[in-house]
């Protein structure tokens, strides 16, 4: 399967697994980064092609950094996932304590 291809593939399966959520602004924000997520490596997929067509394929250098660059985003997310993690449980902890609401 070409990578465009398998693009098509994934953006498909992540629209429906984003539908299924329950709450509709959730659906919303889910759709929009799974767009924004499929054009991007859609842009890639097309620069490679190009590329390997062209015969000016990446070097391992640019394949290196861009690794570390998609390393440094996730662990980014991963820290801003846990801090809202956090911060939830800690609002829910509150709410939990306080006998008056």
């Amino acid at each position: 399967m070409n990578k465009i291809g398998a693009m098509a593939v994934l953006l498909a399966s992540m629209g429906l697994l984003a539908a299924c959520e329950k709450e509709p602004e959730n659906n919303m924000d889910s759709v929009a980064e799974t767009i924004e997520e499929a054009a991007e490596d859609s842009g890639e997929a097309i620069e490679e092609k190009a590329r390997e067509i062209t015969g000016n394929e990446r070097t391992t250098g640019e394949k290196m950094a861009d690794g570390m660059e998609s390393a440094g985003e996730s662990i980014g997310e991963a820290y801003d996932d846990s801090a809202d993690y956090v911060k939830e449980k800690a609002s829910q902890a509150g709410d939990a304590m306080d006998p008056d609401e």
